[in-house]
């Protein structure tokens, strides 16, 4: 449980943070105060595995770094460099992609990437798609 507040009508709004991705299926028909429902983790296991996807190696990360540095100056922010080059690129990657400011179009892109290599190269082509536009002097979007 990462937060939660009671609302004036004696309900609680609760904030999880998971450990794995799912997909939502049947809604149980239960009484309980809350929803509840069956869900199938097996598209997202990768996330659960440690198989070295978290290694960094340099041709896996200068790519997003000069597409980072580029989406940065476009739009005028920055970031602990220090901290964004020591870091494991997994937890980089899925930093990158809560944290930056992207549509949810391209936030949902992000969260449906099955594994950590398919969420880089998007978030990559997201970064890129951004510079790409700095020639114009105006922040796009891919929608």
């Amino acid at each position: 449980m990462t937060s939660f507040a009671e609302t004036s009508d004696g309900r609680y709004l609760i904030t999880l943070t998971g450990l794995c991705r799912f997909k939502a299926g049947e809604e149980l028909p239960v009484r309980t105060p809350y929803r509840q429902m069956r869900v199938d983790f097996t598209p997202y296991e990768p996330d659960l595995r440690e198989d070295g996807a978290g290694e960094r190696t340099a041709a896996d990360i200068d790519r997003l770094l000069v597409a980072l540095r580029r989406y940065l100056d476009h739009r005028g922010l920055a970031i602990d460099w220090g901290d964004a080059e020591s870091a494991p690129s997994d937890a980089l990657i899925n930093s990158l992609a809560m944290a930056l400011p992207f549509d949810p179009m391209e936030k949902q892109a992000l969260l449906e990437a099955e594994t950590i290599f398919e969420r880089k190269a998007t978030l990559t082509a997201l970064l890129e798609i951004d510079a790409a536009a700095s020639d114009d002097d105006e922040p796009t979007s891919i929608q």
